[in-house]
């Protein structure tokens, strides 16, 4: 493996505005990328592919693609260790890919791993549940638009030693005096959302949102009922968005809660109203009227 978000005014907490997710496009298809070996072939200890793999959560329903896989020990010991059900290896070195293979064989898990020869900027690894990286800092801001653009919300990425720039890791951790970073994709919400709050008595409440995004981060001001509310940060967690609120609301101090669900250009979930002596939940369901995401 290569370096390489009983008042219902308090409900106005819901339109976003943040800083802008960069846009993503796919690597240009005439890019040289990793045509002949960018990266120097350095083995990642035992040890760091470990921690890579527990940093990941790696598990029984995970497609495992490492990049620059150099003698495939991660994506074996992804299958042999943590019972991923797939591994890919992409490597361009054609001899280390022979190796690997050979690697897979011996520790019996040559059924459930493959070793590919080809140049990852030209790889397609979209069903990748977890990705792992060795590279250097520049390959990792070159494949960056790749895989915020390619893998789904909720996938992992690893990387051993080198960051992704201004995109922050979710987690970082030291293994064997070496840093391992954890990215996990967020969903893409940036546009214009429209949608409604539901009571159980059958009331909705209609809201706007308009949502901007910095990677898993937002911040946000919100309009409902005429009303106009700041909001601090928004969280992503994949296709999970969530964040609180906190609000005077004649003169009783009331925390709005929202946990919801992203999948393409539609949300669901629920936001709770809290006070000293009440809650109460509304269902809310949003969806995105415009698709200029910063994508």
């Amino acid at each position: 493996m290569r370096r390489s978000l009983k008042f219902l005014s308090v409900l106005a907490a819901l339109t976003v505005v943040a800083a802008p997710i960069p846009k993503i496009h796919a690597q240009d298809a005439e890019k040289p990328g990793l045509g002949s070996p960018a990266v120097p072939y350095v083995p990642t200890p035992e040890e760091v592919v470990m921690g890579m793999l527990e940093l990941a959560n790696v598990g029984r329903d995970d497609v495992v693609y490492d990049l620059g896989s150099g003698d495939g020990r991660l994506v074996i010991t992804a299958a042999q260790k943590f019972g991923a059900k797939k591994g890919v290896g992409i490597e361009i070195n054609s001899g280390l890919v022979n190796k690997s293979r050979e690697n897979a064989k011996e520790a019996g898990v040559g059924d459930r791993v493959q070793f590919l020869n080809q140049d990852l900027f030209r790889s397609d690894f979209r069903e990748a549940t977890v990705v792992t990286l060795y590279l250097l800092p520049r390959i990792n801001l070159e494949l960056r638009p790749k895989l915020l653009s390619e893998l789904r919300p909720g996938s992992r990425v690893v990387s051993h030693a080198f960051s992704m720039g201004d995109w922050q890791p979710d987690k970082r951790v030291t293994v064997d005096n070496r840093t391992a970073y954890l990215w996990i994709i967020p969903a893409q919400v940036e546009g214009a959302w429209t949608g409604t709050l539901s009571t159980q008595s059958g009331q909705s409440i209609p809201y706007r949102m308009q949502i901007k995004q910095s990677f898993q981060n937002a911040r946000a001001t919100a309009e409902i009922g005429g009303t106009t509310v700041s909001l601090p940060q928004i969280k992503l967690v994949g296709d999970r968005l969530s964040f609180e609120h906190r609000q005077k609301v004649n003169g009783q101090e009331m925390r709005v809660r929202v946990n919801a669900q992203v999948v393409n250009n539609s949300l669901q979930g629920t936001a709770e109203v809290l006070s000293a002596n009440s809650t109460e939940t509304f269902a809310m369901t949003g969806t995105r009227a415009s698709t200029n995401q910063g994508g």
